[in-house]
């Protein structure tokens, strides 16, 4: 199949010296990656290590969409609000937009 421009057909990606790899093999990238250095890595650390180590040329987005297949990102921690939020007790609202 030959691609004639536009879009890029999914499930692979490129080096720098034009060779397609197949995101199967960018995955068994991304596991080497986390067992050998780490699992603090997020996906954003792990861009860089593939566009540095194994010279692909690869979005940042397209890591995301991979560790999320392979369940690898960790939850994001839940922000608490500090002060509760209050409406003034002193006040009688009336009408929309009368409390500024």
């Amino acid at each position: 199949m030959i691609n004639k421009g536009g879009r890029p057909i999914q499930g692979s990606s490129k080096t720098t010296d034009g060779q397609t790899i197949c995101d199967e093999q960018i995955k068994e990238y991304i596991c080497e990656i986390i067992e050998s250095e780490g699992l603090c890595y997020g996906y954003y650390k792990i861009t860089i290590i593939l566009r540095r180590k194994f010279n692909l040329i690869i979005n940042k987005k397209k890591v995301y969409r991979l560790c999320k297949e392979l369940n690898v990102l960790r939850p994001q921690r839940i922000v608490k609000p500090k002060h509760p939020r209050k409406i003034a007790q002193n006040r009688e609202i009336t009408n929309p937009n009368a409390l500024w």
